[in-house]
């Protein structure tokens, strides 16, 4: 596992506070990972072992260890070592999907956001008031204020602020225990939450409800909504979705990403700063992408083939991994910079040989039984992207 941007926490999870604008590994995470999820600034990870560690801030116990001490490495999540199948990340909370199909959550509270029908904050692990079974897919939102959401055989159901509209049952009315979607009682395939706001992959399209303000709903309109409402030109053919703080990304059926919302810093991709209210296709991504995710401001998609990954954006912090901490000029999606280098490989060199478009000459030595493959190189602030590997 690797992560990049800011660290002054220790959500890079490398043992330091220091920022980096390209990968580094998190201590002790180098293999049996299966899946990630990043909050503000604390990190998750979900082993092949089904068991949960987090690192970086620990204010309100949300690394869910017991205490509220800062951790710069992982450490394990109490009473979750194994048996769990999914994990989310708040702003300032974290939530677990057990195999048992059950939720438990952990770390602050003061919104009712852990779903236990308290507002009292909790560093270890408690279960969701009414979801002891049947959860499928949970999403944990955040900004400056909190939500949670779960997708259970009944539909999906959602807790805590509620300010906005964010939990979808028609009121603005906070709850501290789970409360029914209004229309959202089926057919419903996943979900994300967003800053205050969230959104639902159906098979009738995606779905979104909450604050409206930064057009992050999606259906064409600045104003709140208290139930879900269609965004534009999503009715179907769409295979994933991802939030952000104000703006939101899809990943259609064609391989290609479009996002919607707030764009002060390109976090639409689009090569603008322009919000927009329905879905605008991000500029070089129409066809063959697998996977996207959400930050607070800005997002990433995982490119076949040659498993690279594009991020777009805000980049004060280096979190777009491309060895800058400006945003990207135009604001459409840089590669993040990641030297995978095989230990027996002694030097691997490329240099430019023409202006335009780039033709690069490959020099390379190499020792042992291995391949010099997928060598991709980009102009990208004057650094070249190498991968080797081994029997590749």
């Amino acid at each position: 596992m690797k992560c990049w941007g800011i660290n002054q926490y220790g959500q890079l999870g490398n043992g330091t506070t220091n920022n980096s604008s390209t990968p580094v590994d998190v201590t002790g995470l180098t293999s049996s990972v299966t899946a990630i999820s990043a909050g503000g600034y604390h990190t998750c990870a979900l082993t092949t072992g089904g068991g949960v560690k987090c690192w970086g801030d620990n204010g309100n116990g949300l690394l869910g260890d017991g205490t509220t001490t800062q951790r710069t490495t992982p450490v394990d999540v109490t009473g979750l070592t194994s048996g769990v199948t999914a994990i989310a990340a708040g702003t300032s909370h974290v939530c677990a999907l057990t195999t048992g199909g059950d939720m438990k959550c952990w770390g602050a509270n003061n919104t009712g956001q852990l779903g236990n029908g308290t507002t009292t904050n909790s560093s270890t692990p408690v279960a969701v008031t009414g979801l002891t079974s049947g959860v499928t897919a949970i999403a944990a939102g955040g900004y400056t204020i909190h939500h949670t959401c779960a997708l259970t055989t009944s539909g999906v159901k959602c807790w805590g602020i509620n300010n906005a509209g964010q939990l979808g049952n028609g009121t603005t009315t906070n709850s501290s225990i789970p409360v029914a979607v209004t229309g959202l009682t089926s057919g419903v395939t996943a979900i994300a939450a967003g800053g205050a706001y969230t959104c639902a992959l159906t098979t009738g399209g995606v779905k979104c409800w909450g604050v409206g303000a930064g057009s992050q709903l999606g259906n064409g309109a600045t104003t709140n909504s208290p139930i879900p409402v269609a965004v534009t030109g999503l009715t179907s053919g769409v295979t994933a979705i991802a939030t952000g703080s104000f703006h939101a990304c899809a990943l259609t059926t064609g391989g290609n990403v479009k996002c919607w919302g707030t764009n002060t810093n390109g976090q639409l991709g689009d090569n603008t700063t322009n919000n927009s209210s329905i879905p605008v296709a991000v500029t070089g991504l129409t066809s063959s992408v697998t996977a996207i995710a959400a930050g607070g401001y800005h997002a990433c998609a995982l490119i076949p083939g040659s498993g690279r990954v594009k991020c777009w954006g805000f980049n004060a912090h280096g979190q777009l991994g491309d060895n800058t901490t400006t945003n990207p000029n135009p604001n459409t999606p840089v590669y993040v910079l990641i030297n995978d280098t095989s230990p027996t490989a002694t030097s691997v060199t490329l240099s430019l040989t023409s202006s335009g478009t780039p033709t690069w000459n490959t020099g390379e030595t190499l020792t042992g039984n291995y391949t010099y493959s997928d060598a991709e190189a980009d102009v990208e602030s004057g650094t070249v992207i190498v991968k080797v590997c081994g029997i590749c």
